[in-house]
């Protein structure tokens, strides 16, 4: 996986792309326009035309249109925007380390053990990894988090994770600091 911070062609694929924007759009139209925005320049950059668009599948995940074996998945927080582009399916979400208080109720009880085990000054990072993970899977499948609540998804090693029941799987994660704040 090669990333990128900047708007640019990636030497292969898949690749990710996380843009600091400079902007805080509070609606989710307005997050919405400015992903697609960003998402745009990263086809066209990586394409080197703009050939390309964006629509969505019967799941609502995001497709590039006008291109084949091409597939793009994206995220949007706090003015920052990830673009993910690859030749297979693919998920991808960003959070904010220390957002708020860990929402434990809402996590697998195999996820919660995992992140009990940790010291307290680590969790914050561990849950917003976690969560970033659980998201991107929760694209990939095409279910959004309601459906994969169910299953919990684990570190399996360094910056990656998996999901029960999706053993082919492998999450990766990483960790940015940006405008002052982390993120995963």
């Amino acid at each position: 996986m090669e990333w990128l911070d900047e708007i640019r062609r990636a030497a292969s694929l898949p690749a990710a792309w996380l843009v600091e924007t400079g902007e805080s759009p509070r609606t989710l139209p307005e997050r919405r326009a400015l992903r697609r925005r960003i998402s745009l320049g990263v086809l066209e950059a990586q394409l080197g035309d703009g050939s390309a668009d964006i629509a969505h599948d019967a799941a609502g995940r995001p497709m590039v249109t006008g291109v084949a074996h091409l597939a793009i998945s994206h995220a949007t927080r706090d003015g920052l925007v990830l673009v993910v582009l690859g030749r297979e399916r693919i998920g991808a979400d960003i959070e904010r380390v220390g957002a708020g208080a860990i929402p434990f109720a809402a996590l697998h009880p195999d996820e919660q053990f995992w992140l009990h085990q940790l010291a307290e000054p680590e969790r914050e990072c561990a849950f917003a990894r976690l969560w970033a993970a659980k998201e991107a899977h929760g694209k990939w499948a095409g279910k959004g988090l309601g459906e994969t609540d169910r299953h919990a998804v684990l570190p399996i090693s360094g910056d990656s994770f998996q999901a029960a029941g999706s053993d082919s799987v492998r999450i990766v994660t990483r960790l940015t600091a940006r405008q002052g704040r982390r993120a995963a």
